[in-house]
């Protein structure tokens, strides 16, 4: 079987994501499943003859988490600014090592991923899960230049952790 690639970017890093609506359904059952890509975000279907056993229902997230130790500075116009830790990221989202915030709250976030790398600014993130050390955050809004060295970070993650690039397919 031919490996998967995204058609936008054409990276082999994609992932089986969630059927929408009706038509995706009945074509699941010919094997063409939705894929998204994992660096630039694209929704896309495949032919894929092994998808349907290897989805996982239990995981709705769009984007596989990957482990990191990223710095970053937490912004919130109703507190003083914070520096913390993401425990693991995506290119949707991250977890951050800190309380204190609501479920539903907006913060800003600054990522400094290493020394040399450029800081990554996410203007609109929310908090979508809180646990008692961390949250689950939500990015929302990022500048396009912000966003392509997210993808860097990512892609550097991915590669590193030497994962298979047709993960969770």
């Amino acid at each position: 079987m031919k490996e998967l690639h995204c058609p936008i970017c054409g990276t082999s890093f994609v992932r089986v994501t969630y059927q929408e609506g009706g038509v995706e359904r009945l074509l699941s059952r010919v094997n063409v499943f939705p894929f998204r890509c994992q660096l630039c975000t694209n929704r896309f279907r495949a032919f894929y003859s092994g998808a349907r056993h290897n989805t996982q229902a239990f995981d709705r997230r769009q984007y596989t988490r990957l482990p990191a130790s990223i710095e970053a500075q937490v912004l919130d116009r109703d507190q003083p600014a914070m520096i913390k830790r993401i425990t693991d990221i995506s290119m949707d989202g991250c977890t951050l090592q800190t309380t204190g915030f609501p479920e539903g709250a907006f913060i800003e976030l600054v990522l400094k991923p290493t020394m040399e790398d450029e800081k990554i600014r996410i203007e609109t993130a929310m908090v979508c899960s809180v646990r008692p050390l961390s949250m689950g955050i939500r990015f929302l809004e990022i500048p396009p230049e912000h966003y392509r060295r997210l993808a860097q970070v990512v892609l550097g993650l991915l590669v590193g952790q030497g994962l298979d690039p047709t993960l969770n397919v």
